[in-house]
């Protein structure tokens, strides 16, 4: 392994090659000391770089450096394809994994494009070095090719590798909070994406015309907006901000799509899978008081609008899970306080039936009507002909899966897709809101709250509230 993980991504290859000739890897996995982390977050870890990965929920959770394999897959079979990929990438490695808890071991990241018609890849990333934390401590995975010869390969050591981490990146920490980071304090430019904001409002507009001739009961339409920030920012700068100003969200990083989402797809551990489903939002505003937030969130109850949002998106997931699992329960629905938004909430569980693993509940779930729209086909439809856009991974998965097919994965929310070497003045983030449309909807309200679903990634990359 490289001294230095990240800085140099190999190219990746196709799954169906992939799955044809599995690269031999050698994983393995080490349990650090409690001050392995010296004081820093988990995600501080990636200060100031570029090509990482991220995972991270409340402080806890993954983050990659580097990647020694990539797998990736288009079309309609692109989620079939990377799970049949990573089965025979497991099938053909050696790993030594001392304590075998969710996250250690051989681990993939993922990022999964919304539509089988994207012209971007959907992708299956594993990191050179991955670190993880949860309430029992910390460990580091590293990953090399297994050598030629047969001979056992050599890894890094794994505390002197987390020290090198920890000393590259307590400099930049240190310059970004004196302000010395060489942001210039100017405000990030925004310019406009595929349609203007009058052409979006015109859009939902038509398309409720068409909900309303009954070719759909839900749509959910999304915008975007090109973000160039004043001077170059690190993914692991973006990274750090979305993570310390909403720490309650999933904040991810799989090949550039980033995001701090709050819509949990699925967990899957011991067969048991836990899945949240938002439908249905009111827009908060700063500095408004815990008084004005209980009344937005009464307001929002009692929303018959939201309501049936939801019990779309809802009926939608028990729907999907309900041939994979044994049972599956849904608990009334609550109010999700996040610092921008409120959103219904409803979190359905369920007992996997069978061997039936992650990537293939990813696949049965996957568009939700949270996302989409009800029915799945025409929704999806009327999105295409309306956005005027290739989402790419926007809406999509995005999240990890293990050597034994577990994992969690989250919706890619609140989201932009960063080029390769990080956002800059020359180089614009592509920055994803969208609100679920109902025949009823007025369109300037959905439009701001797209807008308000943009602020967590527009905020990290400098555009003032």
């Amino acid at each position: 392994m490289r001294a230095d993980p990240g800085a140099a991504p190999k190219a990746a290859l196709r799954a169906d090659h992939c799955l044809a000739a599995p690269p031999r890897l050698s994983f393995r996995t080490h349990e650090l000391p409690d001050d392995a982390l010296a004081g820093l977050e988990l995600v501080d870890l990636l200060a100031g770089r570029e090509a990482v990965c991220s995972w991270v929920h409340e402080g806890r959770g993954l983050i990659g450096l580097g990647r020694v394999l990539a797998i990736e897959a288009h079309g309609a079979d692109r989620i079939e394809a990377l799970r049949a990929a990573w089965r025979a990438v497991v099938g053909a490695a050696w790993w030594r994994d001392a304590l075998v808890r969710p996250g250690t071991g051989p681990v993939a990241l993922g990022t999964i494009t919304f539509s089988p018609t994207s012209e971007q890849p959907s992708v299956l990333v594993v990191p050179e070095a991955l670190v993880g934390l949860d309430d029992s401590g910390a460990w580091l995975t590293t990953a090399v090719p297994e050598a030629v010869d047969g001979a056992e390969p050599e890894h890094p050591d794994p505390e002197l590798l987390l020290k090198a981490m920890v000393a590259q990146a307590l400099p930049v920490i240190g310059r970004e909070r004196a302000g010395d980071d060489g942001d210039s304090g100017g405000t990030a430019a925004v310019e406009t994406g595929a349609l203007s904001e009058e052409q979006w409002c015109e859009a939902v507009s038509a398309t409720q015309e068409r909900m309303r001739a009954e070719q759909a009961r839900k749509v959910v339409l999304a915008r975007d907006v090109l973000a160039r920030p004043a001077a170059p920012l690190a993914t692991g700068t973006v990274l750090r901000r979305l993570a310390c100003d909403y720490p309650s969200t999933w904040v991810f990083a799989v090949d550039q799509m980033v995001g701090a989402s709050p819509e949990l797809l699925l967990r899957l551990r011991d067969r048991h899978l836990i899945s949240r489903v938002l439908a249905g939002t009111a827009r908060r505003h700063a500095g408004e008081d815990a008084l004005t937030t209980a009344r937005l969130a009464s307001w929002l109850e009692g929303s018959e609008k939201n309501n049936r949002e939801h019990e779309l998106a809802r009926a939608s997931a028990i729907t999907a899970l309900e041939p994979l699992c044994s049972v599956v329960e849904a608990p009334a629905r609550f109010v999700l306080t996040l610092p921008n938004v409120l959103h219904l909430a409803s979190d359905v569980t369920g007992v996997v039936a069978g061997d039936t693993g992650a990537l293939a509940l990813v696949g049965a779930l996957h568009p939700t009507a949270a996302v989409c729209g009800t029915p799945t086909q025409a929704a999806a439809r009327l999105i295409e002909e309306a956005e005027s856009m290739d989402r790419g991974r926007y809406a999509g998965p995005v999240g990890w899966v293990d050597w034994h097919g577990e994992g969690e994965w989250c919706i890619a929310l609140r989201s932009a897709q960063l080029p390769a070497a990080g956002p800059g003045p020359q180089s614009p983030a592509r920055v994803f809101g969208g609100g679920g449309i109902m025949p009823d909807s007025e369109p300037v309200d959905e439009l701001a709250e797209t807008t308000a679903k943009m602020r967590p990634m527009l905020g990290a990359l400098g555009v003032p509230g």
